[in-house]
């Protein structure tokens, strides 16, 4: 098991089956982490990774956005939003959740996964202890604004971790981690642009009683670069190691069909393999 490095685990929607493809080729290859700390999609890819239940994992990742029932119209009359998160939590993640998280409790693994406070307007950070046996924070993890509803646990409401931070270096770093592998969902050409004029004032409308979670959402195109320069500096410096797409599969944030998606994975599995020796190297594993 790797102790020294943290698994640092950018989200971002459909494109999150890149990142479960990835984790695909570290199980393939036998190699554990002590700690991950992830963002919106990936927290939970990274709970089946972490618990050893990759088909589910790829499942969850591939089929689960790309049901017909999830996005838009159907979601619309189903659950009155863009995406059935419920609907979604029902069918793919529940019925292995609860095993999953069993074992994850068992093990001496650190897992954690970024939620939005909506009570608090603050982000936090959520362990294999703090998850609830219904699975609604790792719901809420994944609901962004707009699309969802929020998710309440214990009097406070939850929304996508991601409002505030997309890459959890930070947190890495909190915990004591100085060695990171980081991968992310977005190929070097990707330019992440503010909201636009529409989305920002209905997103004024909807939220208009959480002023500072407002403010953290007109700042997080400068927050992302802010993220992603730290990545790259950390990669100077030689203590982390950068996996991202190495092409556009044409996959969005809320599009992509079956087969889109499963090239995505197919792709992070790929890019992996395509830098094992640094991998190794950066792991300290001799292979």
């Amino acid at each position: 098991m790797i102790e020294d490095v943290a698994l640092v685990l950018e989200g971002g929607g459909f494109r999150g089956s890149y990142t479960a493809g990835a984790m695909k080729w570290l199980y393939d290859n036998g190699i554990e982490f002590k700690y991950c700390v992830s963002i919106s999609a990936t927290a939970v890819h990274s709970l089946f990774f972490m618990s050893g239940r990759i088909d589910e994992m790829h499942e969850i990742s591939v089929k689960s956005v790309t049901d017909p029932r999830f996005l838009g119209v159907p979601a619309i009359f189903s659950e009155g939003a863009l995406c059935a998160y419920n609907y979604m939590k029902e069918k793919y993640v529940l019925p292995p959740y609860k095993d999953a998280l069993k074992d994850l409790r068992e093990s001496d693994k650190d897992y954690e996964m970024g939620v939005y406070n909506m009570s608090k307007q603050q982000l936090e950070y959520k362990n294999k202890f703090d998850l609830d046996d219904n699975a609604e924070l790792l719901k809420s993890s994944c609901t962004l604004p707009i699309s969802g509803a929020m998710t309440t646990v214990d009097g406070n409401k939850y929304l996508d971790g991601g409002i505030d931070t997309m890459v959890s270096l930070k947190r890495a770093a909190e915990k004591g981690y100085k060695k990171m592998l980081v991968i992310v969902t977005k190929d070097k050409n990707y330019v992440r642009k503010p909201n636009g004029f529409f989305l920002t004032l209905l997103l004024r409308l909807v939220y208009h009683n959480y002023p500072k979670m407002l403010e953290t959402l007109d700042h997080r195109t400068e927050a992302y670069y802010d993220q992603m320069d730290a990545v790259y500096k950390l990669e100077e410096e030689g203590n982390g190691i950068l996996i991202r797409p190495s092409r556009d599969c044409g996959v969005k944030r809320f599009s992509g069909d079956e087969k889109h998606l499963e090239e995505l994975f197919q792709l992070g599995w790929q890019d992996m393999e395509d830098r094992k020796e640094d991998l190794f190297r950066f792991l300290g594993i001799n292979k």
